[in-house]
């Protein structure tokens, strides 16, 4: 029998990072909206980064690993009658979650946690102490120095300054650290010391986490998953946030619906889209003066 009204089922092709799977998700919430449909988030029979062989949480949907559905309907109920979308960027969308407040009121309206995700997040937040009074700090870089058009991500030098100049002009009591990259935080430890919680997030040394073989611990893609979604919940609860130009970054400031104070996001611009200068590009604007071309020093809002 024919559901009414039509369930809109939504997916997206293999290789989306999490951030990136959120925000077109949301997007086709907005377009099943429009269409009057039920929206149907369906990774059960369309696998992602994240999808697991072995169940999570009972489900082979990874929407479900950390979701529950948006409406209520399962990906049993879909038929021949429902939509399904097509696995691309929905076009115009914005690929930023800040950069609408659409996504803000997507989120808001149609996630919300399962009780394995819920409980998980509390006592992140319980065990490590964010709070307003705490100022947030997300420092991704890694392959992003590298990666062919991607935006630069900022110097250990510029987000040390954008973190002096909050910690100035601001009132906080702790700094909460979120990376990918173990080198990030001896850095950032070396200079703000017990200052400074650090997510517990995986992490590795100058290597990608995502790219790793063989898999470093039982279901490795899934607590990926998890651990970015806790992450961003968990910045979106700290007063400010420093931050370069990422998708977890643009998550939690979309999250946090009241606004950080201060945000600083440090951009600085784009990689090459050529495959033989894009590798090297970041590291000679590192240390070029800025009226040669190189990013030079932070500098406070005006």
């Amino acid at each position: 029998m024919t559901l009414t009204p039509p369930s809109y089922v939504i997916w997206r092709t293999p290789g989306a990072g999490f951030f990136s799977i959120i925000a077109s998700t949301l997007a086709r919430f907005h377009l099943a909206s429009e269409m009057g449909a039920v929206p149907v988030v369906d990774f059960e029979n369309h696998d992602s980064v994240y999808s697991e062989l072995e169940p999570i949480n009972g489900t082979r949907n990874m929407w479900e690993y950390y979701f529950k559905q948006p409406a209520g309907r399962s990906v049993s109920t879909v038929d021949t009658e429902s939509i399904t979308n097509d696995g691309t960027w929905p076009e115009g969308y914005r690929y930023e979650l800040s950069g609408s407040p659409l996504y803000g009121e997507m989120w808001r309206q149609y996630v919300r946690l399962n009780a394995a995700t819920q409980k998980y997040v509390e006592n992140s937040r319980t065990a490590l102490g964010v709070d307003e009074r705490t100022l947030a700090v997300h420092y991704r870089g890694q392959e992003m120095r590298g990666a062919i058009g991607h935006h630069f991500p900022p110097t250990v030098n510029q987000v040390n300054s954008a973190i002096s100049w909050a910690l100035d002009n601001y009132n906080f009591d702790k700094i909460f650290l979120v990376t990918e990259a173990q080198q990030y935080v001896d850095a950032l430890q070396n200079k703000w010391g017990q200052r400074i919680q650090v997510s517990p997030s995986f992490r590795l040394h100058r290597r990608n986490s995502y790219t790793i073989e063989p898999s470093p611990r039982p279901f490795h893609r899934y607590l990926l998953g998890q651990e970015a979604l806790r992450d961003a919940i968990l910045m979106a609860t700290c007063g400010g946030l420093v931050c370069g130009r990422s998708n977890l970054s643009e998550a939690s400031i979309m999250m946090r619906a009241s606004g950080h104070s201060p945000l600083v996001k440090i951009s600085q611009g784009r990689n090459s889209f050529r495959p033989y200068v894009a590798p090297f590009l970041w590291y000679a604007k590192a240390v070029l003066p800025r009226s040669m071309g190189g990013f030079g020093p932070w500098k406070p809002p005006e």
